[in-house]
């Protein structure tokens, strides 16, 4: 192969990879920083496929190099971003899983450290109730959906009380009361009950649940750092992926989320709740900068709140001066997180993407 990396095999026609303005090499950030920014920008649920395996004081390498991060710049973290994708994509095809686990963790570990992690060397061995808690609460639901409501009702009452309050609201409204009633009927468990049931728990559904997180699409993780670039970047590197991979690109493009999907991933009904999550400063600035790019999602949300408020916010747009496009795209990108984590807590559902789009 040449020295070019490429995601397939050399075509004519060929595209570039685009590049993030660089910053300078004094203003990089060591490889642990670039790791836990990356971890940290494609977000809990994949970051979790990542992390289930790694031992305490590593995680805690990672929380102090984010802690010490600060505010992040935009353009830093594009050029990270950028960075890792080209390492990511290098070879004659794409591939994530464990090849992605290996590239990411490589650049804070030693490759014998790498090894064990990814080859089951090292279990978590935190307790079934722990990991449960941090399990994503679609698949809580999921699992308890199909389970008899007494054990479920004795799973809940194990559970964290604003995790099992979540996990509550996706069940069936039916099954759902069901459980609340056995709830206040849960015994004592006797030792070898709890056993099993963690034992159930753990073979059913916990086990299920890593293997299923180990086998992520590359789509996944390029779609969750894609969220979180500027569109200069994002379009570059899409544009990349378009001409040298176009089922790739579509299937990324399909799995992203950005400020330009609210208008149609959201349900107007929620855009009021999950923009509570907002600084209303931030709110402001993403909204200008989509006015003044004819976004449809800046309509798509005015006519979704409340009227009164949404007049406020029509004359506070009206006397807000210009925002830079860097200011708006970093505005944009923490409402689209917000609305994102308000999804992961099960707070709201998103409007799925049109396959064929």
């Amino acid at each position: 192969m040449s020295g070019e990396t490429a995601l397939v095999p050399a075509k004519a026609n060929r595209v570039d990879k685009p590049r993030a303005q660089a910053p300078r090499p004094e203003q990089m950030p060591t490889p642990i920083e670039k790791a836990a920014m990356i971890l940290t920008a494609i977000g809990p649920d994949l970051a979790a496929g990542f992390l289930k395996e790694i031992a305490q004081p590593d995680i805690e390498r990672f929380a102090r190099a984010l802690a010490g991060l600060g505010k992040i710049r935009q353009e830093l973290l594009d050029a990270v971003i950028v960075e890792f994708l080209e390492a990511l994509t290098s070879g004659p095809e794409i591939s994530g899983g464990a090849n992605a686990a290996r590239k990411l963790l490589g650049a804070v570990m030693g490759e014998g450290d790498v090894a064990r992690l990814l080859d089951g060397g090292r279990g978590d061995t935190r307790s079934t109730w722990d990991r449960l808690n941090d399990a994503p609460i679609p698949a809580i639901a999921t699992f308890l959906q199909a389970e008899h409501p007494q054990t479920a009702a004795v799973i809940l009452s194990e559970m964290r009380a604003e995790i099992a309050a979540s996990v509550l609201e996706r069940l069936d409204r039916s099954f759902a009361q069901t459980v609340v009633l056995r709830l206040s009927r849960v015994p004592t468990l006797d030792p070898g009950i709890a056993a099993s049931i963690m034992s159930a728990i753990d073979r059913d559904f916990l086990s299920v649940l890593q293997r299923n997180l180990s086998k992520r699409r590359p789509a996944d993780l390029i779609a969750g750092l894609m969220n979180n670039i500027s569109s200069e970047a994002r379009d570059g590197f899409l544009g990349y992926l378009e001409a040298q991979e176009p089922s790739l690109a579509q299937d990324v493009q399909r799995t992203m989320f950005t400020f330009e999907d609210i208008a149609t991933r959201v349900h107007g009904r929620d855009i009021a709740g999950v923009l509570r999550e907002v600084a209303e400063e931030e709110l402001m600035k993403a909204l200008k900068l989509g006015e003044s790019q004819g976004s449809a999602t800046v309509p798509f949300i005015m006519e979704n709140l409340p009227r009164r408020l949404a007049d406020r916010y029509i004359e506070e747009l009206a006397a807000l001066d210009e925002v830079s496009r860097k200011e708006g795209e970093a505005a944009q990108i923490e409402v689209t997180k917000a609305i994102q984590a308000q999804a992961r807590l099960g707070a709201i559902r998103f409007v799925e993407k049109d396959p064929m789009a």
